[in-house]
């Protein structure tokens, strides 16, 4: 899965807290009450990319993608500096690492100009799921797009990918023909959409064996410790990628094995 972490600064909690090595909220708001922005946390999965926009329109930009190194929890451990969110007794983490800056940051600002009307058809489809919708990060108010104030960690897909980056071409501003996106940041906007496809593949491949590693005698039936393997690796047969017939179910040992095998 692929989530969006909206943030206004670095520090972020301070410490093992700040920015880049984890995704936090506090379980509650101040007078009681859950918020999906903050639950969502704990839908995250080891392996799941977390895409960070930084800072307060005109001003903010995504500024790259993190992996979650562990599924999200909740916990009485406290951030050294909880800032507003010191009132909780209890908090959602989940931890991240590989932090990837983009070649060059997006400005959000410029994409909602420039990329006004794939947004908004996005956004009016995903409104029409009704339940099933996704948490998205911006809303259309007064006939603009802006940010939906405090949807801190949000759902991304493929299609919002798409609609907000394109396919991976430049992105020139409308005005002043600058580039948005560049050839570089547009590339690796590709790959955290090809890990999205890797997850999608891996969750398939884990059900069609059952939720259990296929090494004869492996016993492990457990989904967090079993991955969806490709015979033909992804990066080395671009036709292969996501069939069926290109994957095994194995535990995280007999996956390392595997691809030790001569």
């Amino acid at each position: 899965m692929i989530y969006l972490e909206m943030a206004r600064n670095e520090a972020h909690g301070g410490g093992t807290w700040a920015f880049q090595n984890c995704v936090w909220s506090p379980t509650q708001k101040r007078g009681g009450g859950s918020w999906p922005f903050w639950t969502k946390i704990l839908q995250v999965r080891q392996g799941d990319t977390v895409l960070h926009l930084r800072g307060v329109s005109p001003n903010a930009h995504f500024v790259g993608y993190s992996i979650a190194s562990g599924d999200g929890f909740e916990t009485t451990r406290r951030p050294p500096d909880p800032k507003q969110w010191g009132y909780a007794e209890r908090f959602y983490r989940a931890s991240l690492s590989g932090f990837t800056p983009f070649h060059q940051r997006v400005n959000l600002t410029d994409l909602f100009s420039s990329r006004r009307t794939e947004l908004e058809e996005y956004f009016d489809t995903n409104k029409a799921l009704g339940s099933s919708k996704l948490n998205v990060f911006f809303v259309r108010q007064a006939g603009r797009l802006q940010c939906l104030n405090g949807a801190y960690l949000s759902d991304m897909d493929e299609a919002l990918l798409t609609a907000l980056f394109g396919s991976g071409r430049p992105i020139n501003a409308p005005l002043d023909g600058s580039t948005v996106v560049s050839v570089e940041t547009g590339s690796q906007i590709s790959t955290v959409r090809s890990r999205l496809g890797q997850a999608k593949f891996s969750r398939e491949i884990k059900k069609m064996y059952g939720n259990h590693c296929c090494f004869p005698g492996c016993q492990v039936s457990d989904s967090r410790f079993l991955v969806g393997s490709h015979i033909a690796r992804w990066i080395d047969n671009e036709a292969l990628r996501g069939h069926m017939g290109n994957g095994l179910c194995f535990c995280l040992v007999h996956d390392k094995a595997f691809w030790r095998a001569p």
